[in-house]
């Protein structure tokens, strides 16, 4: 007995040795280069990941090795534009894996756009999403609730300073544009059905910013690492945490307390959204007609609100945290005062189309130097792309990984000059045909069919509360701006010292 113990550990150990000989030297992406232990596991990925930097880490990688790099035993990792199109662009074979997993509840069984793996379904999903309520054509309708979400968060700011010295007064911002990406997102989304506005000064909202970061960071570990999903979502963790999501009354709260309420009144009761006075995303898909191809039923209404709530909200905070900081900055005075004489002669409402061209270029500046989604999107070669990586002298296995991340591409001194480190506006700056050229190489709302459907309206959002902001008082950053790169980018601070204009109301 003893004897065959040792025989069947013998042969363990020769398997596993004979399996690491093979990702090794014999594995069809041996020949790329990468770091070490990415050869042989996802580990270094994930811990990466967890440490809040692999998008540095990324971009070291492919400074050290080139445009090609193994990230991960199957997964190689892409710096240039074009790999990029071809990854992310109309390729119809290279398609989402079962890495989107998390975009899919346990239980649930409708996906979502962001989840849905199959190119043919996505495109019937994003004509029932986007004609409805999120087209060019139909953004403008929410305009007048950012407005009311752009007061709220300008009366936060002036609540939250301490006593003003010499008329300056100093603010964090991160936490208030936070609290206003996820209020204004909310009503935009579901009206007044929810709670009353803004919701973050409910009772129910609990912690539900900070949940919200969690959930996102927690659902790309799990699919970088799916042992460590297993474990966090067993009973005995989910026991022990169960208590973050209830009040003293015992009361949902947080993000839980918001996905019940969504559920009950998507599922239960949709009439009450659709009779909501204000324009709303929910209520425009529920709206069309019955025998519509573009109606969504119930539960894909359900399943695409909550995709919403933690796609947007996070991304923009993040894209607007950067945007003031840098306005801040020495370099961003200038723009400032720029901005603030556009606005002065430009129309009230605004569209992504005519948001002014200087502002354009400070919002699509910073999204290309700070990334707000740092963290690469994976696709999966199938059948028939085998060869569409333009890069690649040799065809990929079907089954390899591959991905480009947005900020490595932002960064690339290949795409943007040696400037690429630089924070400078001006580049965006320029006539049309360049302002053409400059988007073909934009990659922050990503590219191709599955690029950032909600675009037009994270634009508006965004320009409407940076007009908002330094048309009131002029700012000046203070320390620097640093942050974690989770499903997106976050910032817990970003102090700004804020000097009210005399022409501010």
């Amino acid at each position: 007995m003893a004897s065959l113990i040792v025989v069947i550990a013998q042969l363990a150990v020769l398997a596993f040795a004979s399996h690491l000989v093979y990702l090794c030297y014999l594995h069809p992406l041996a020949s790329y280069p990468g770091p070490f232990w990415a050869r042989f596991t996802n580990l270094w990925r994930f811990f990466t990941f967890m440490s809040g930097e692999l998008h540095l880490s990324e971009e070291q990688l492919h400074q050290k090795y080139g445009p090609v790099v193994r990230v991960a035993p199957n997964w190689l990792s892409f710096s240039s534009l074009e790999d990029f199109d071809a990854i992310y662009g109309f390729n119809k074979s290279v398609e989402k894996g079962d890495f989107y997993a998390f975009g899919r509840s346990p239980g649930q069984h409708e996906g979502s756009i962001f989840s849905t793996k199959s190119d043919a379904i996505h495109r019937q999903k994003k004509r029932k999403v986007l004609g409805p309520a999120l087209s060019s054509s139909k953004v403008g309708r929410y305009e007048p609730v950012i407005e009311e979400h752009v007061a709220i968060l300008l009366a936060r700011l002036a609540e939250s300073q301490p006593p003003a010295v010499r008329g300056i007064a100093t603010a964090n911002v991160a936490p208030l544009i936070s609290r206003f990406t996820l209020d204004t997102m909310l009503e935009i989304l579901f009206g007044s059905t929810i709670a009353s506005n803004p919701y973050t000064d409910s009772a129910a909202a609990g912690a539900i910013c900070s949940q919200l970061r969690k959930i996102s960071k927690a659902a790309w570990s799990y699919s970088l690492w799916p042992m460590y999903g297993w474990l966090m979502n067993s009973w005995v963790i989910n026991s022990l945490l169960r208590n973050r999501f209830y009040n003293k009354d015992c009361v949902q709260t947080g993000m839980a307390g918001l996905a019940a309420a969504v559920q009950r009144v998507i599922m239960r009761d949709p009439q009450h959204v659709i009779q909501s006075p204000k324009p709303g995303i929910v209520k425009s898909w529920l709206q069309v007609p019955v025998g519509d191809v573009n109606r969504m039923r119930q539960p894909e209404v359900l399943a695409e609100a909550m995709n919403m709530v933690f796609a947007g909200p996070g991304s923009m905070a993040a894209a607007l945290t950067a945007i003031v900081y840098h306005l801040g900055s020495e370099e961003g005075q200038v723009w400032q005062d720029k901005i603030r004489r556009e606005a002065a002669v430009s129309s009230q409402s605004i569209t992504a189309a005519t948001i002014p061209l200087e502002l354009q270029a400070v919002i699509k500046e910073t999204m290309r130097f700070h990334g707000v989604f740092p963290t690469a999107f994976p696709r999966v070669i199938m059948a028939g792309a085998e060869g569409v990586i333009p890069s690649l002298s040799m065809p990929l296995p079907v089954g390899t990984t591959v991905s480009a991340n947005t900020y490595v591409l932002g960064r690339s001194r290949e795409i943007w000059g040696d400037d690429a480190d630089q924070w400078t506006p001006k580049r965006w700056v320029g006539d049309a045909e360049h302002r053409r050229q400059m988007e073909t190489k934009f990659v922050a709302f990503s590219k191709g069919p599955r690029g950032c459907i909600g675009k037009d309206l994270a634009m508006i959002i965004m320009a409407k509360a940076v007009m908002g902001l330094i048309l009131q008082w002029q700012i000046r950053s203070m320390g620097s701006l640093r942050g974690k790169s989770w499903l997106e980018m976050q910032y817990d601070e970003c102090w700004l010292e804020l000097r009210r204009l005399s022409t501010a109301s």
